[in-house]
Parts: C-alpha cells; structure tokens; sequence
C-alpha cells in the first residue's frame, strides 16, 4: 500500500510539471510583452489553439513526437525540459526540506529562476518584475523562523548584491568602455542576497565566476582558433592553466609550503594580468566591429543558487575550510 508521503512526493512532481509548462508561457510572452493568460496556449509557428490533450507536460511532447498537431513543425525541446526540470526540482525541494515554511518560499523562488535563465539566454533580457518578486520573497521569507537568516540580514544581503555587482560592472568602463555585466544581473544578485544573507551571497557569485568560466571560455579558445587569433587563444588557456594550478596546490596539499604558495601566487597574478589585459583589449576592439561573442552571466547566477538550495551547509564548510577559516 502507497503511503501519503509518496502520494504527496506524486502530486509535487505532477503539480512541478504543470508549473513548468507555464513557465515556458511567462518567459516567452514575457519577452514578446504579450499577456500570460490570453490568448490561451498556442502553437507559435501556426498560431492554432492547443487541444488540452496536447498541452500534458512532457507526456504530450513524446505522444506528438515534437511536432505540432496541425503544421507538423518541430517544437522546440525546451518545453519539455523545463517541464521535467521544474518537476525534479520540486520534487527534490521536498524530499530535502519536507513540510515547512522552507519548502513553500523555495518552490516558487526555484520557479523564477528557471524563467530568468531563460529569458537571459535567449534574449540575454532580465525582467525587472521577476528580480523584484524574487527580492520581496527574500525578504518576507526572512521573517520565518526557517530562513536562518533576520530580517535586517537579509537586507543587508539585498545592499550587497547591489553595491558588489554594480562595482564590478563599472570596472568594465575602465577596460572596455561599457558595462562587465547588465543591470538584470545587478537585480538577480539582489534577489539572492536576500534569501541567503551575504555569506552565501559571497560563496553563490564565487562559484558563478567558475561557472561562467567553464561555459564561457571553451567556446572562446575556439572561436580565437578558429579566427587565428592565437594570442587570445593562448590568454584563454592561461585562464584554464590558473584554475589547474590551484587545483594540484589544494590536491597535493601545497598550500602549506609558504615558498610555493608565494611563487604560485605571483605567477598566477602575472598570468591573470596578462591574459586579462590580452582579453580585455580583444573585447573593446571588438566591440568595435560587433563581432565580440557574449554569454549571459544570470544563468551561471541561477545554477549557483539552485546548488546552493540544497547544498548550502556543505558548501559553506568546504569554502571555510579553503579559505582556512
């Protein structure tokens, strides 16, 4: 015999799946400025109103075999993905955190930053609203006594995603004469702070900076390859031998060599300058010629936050641990 818990495990994962079908309805309309609720859910190729037995999150995907019911044309594999992706979600969020007050302000916090990582990656567009409802939840969560955080923590937070990103951004009008990141991105940060307070503030946009490297340049040493630019080539790689170097110091537990740690310290700074200023250079001539590749850094953002959802604990000792605190 089921017992309820399972029942109600069922009923998240049902309920994530249909929210997530609507998530894909609030990002794309969102961009277009249409509204969420009318017309009702559409083909967008064809424009025919979808049949209630072809809107079934995921199942319907499979049962149409990504194709439109009336003009047969492809339907595009995020539908199901954010379909499946917010159900997991959800259901992980209650497996985790079970009936509390946590679990109620996380679903739909998890929610938002699916739509944000959409609308950013495919528009590279933040909408305000989304941050905004994201900063007042924070901030209303912080009121529980679940949130681990105080009210005034959380506001502090809120100021320090602000102060920290704008910071960071404005460092690009010294390089590169424009912005290193968006507003949209200022925002999100904001949100975050928030629900996490500034410690995890910290860690989240520590491992987004990693993130975002991961994602970004591969793509980049590629795209430099390809062009024979094997300066900023060799900048990128540079940017990955750093990342190694760290890596065999904290594996091989060198960091308690002093001689080492201070030889490592100042190769890896000049290789940072070096390749930063090679890079930097690039963008602004590029910028030039509108012909510089951008990847929007609110999905790194997002997966940080969503990591740090559910492993928060952990990560905040591991990072005590490797900053020696």
């Amino acid at each position: 015999m089921i017992d309820v818990n399972t029942v109600i495990a069922i009923f998240v994962f049902i309920t994530g799946a249909c929210i997530g079908s609507f998530l894909n309805v609030v990002a794309l309309r969102g961009l277009s400025g249409e509204s969420i609720v009318f017309p009702p859910s559409k083909c967008p190729k064809c424009s025919n109103k979808l049949n209630w037995y072809t809107n079934i999150p995921v199942i319907s995907y499979c049962f149409l075999k990504g194709r439109c019911e009336f003009c047969k044309e492809h339907i595009s594999l995020q539908y199901p993905i954010v379909e499946a992706l917010n159900a997991i979600l959800y259901l992980a969020c209650f497996l985790t955190f079970g009936y509390t007050l946590k679990t109620l302000f996380l679903l739909p916090l998890i929610s938002l930053f699916i739509v944000i990582a959409i609308t950013d990656l495919k528009e590279s567009v933040v909408l305000n609203i989304h941050t905004y409802i994201i900063m007042a939840l924070g901030l209303i969560y912080s009121l529980t006594p679940d949130a681990g955080i105080n009210f005034i923590q959380s506001l502090i937070g809120l100021a320090a995603g602000y102060i920290i990103f704008e910071a960071l951004a404005r460092i690009g009008y010294i390089f590169a004469k424009t912005r290193a990141f968006g507003e949209g991105d200022t925002l999100i940060a904001m949100g975050i702070g928030a629900f996490f307070g500034i410690k995890p503030l910290l860690v989240i946009i520590f491992m987004s900076v990693i993130i975002q490297a991961f994602m970004t340049i591969p793509i980049l040493l590629n795209k430099s390859i390809k062009n024979k630019n094997y300066k900023e080539a060799f900048a990128y790689s540079a940017l990955l031998l750093c990342v190694a170097l760290a890596y065999l110091f904290k594996k091989f537990n060198l960091y308690d060599n002093f001689a080492l740690i201070i030889s490592l310290l100042i190769i890896v700074c000049a290789i940072l300058l070096w390749a930063l200023c090679v890079i930097l250079k690039d963008i602004k001539n590029k910028k030039e010629t509108n012909d510089f590749l951008y990847l929007p850094f609110g999905p790194a953002l997002v997966v940080s936050a969503l990591i740090m959802i559910f492993a928060q604990s952990h990560i905040i000792n591991s990072a005590k641990i490797w900053l020696g605190i």
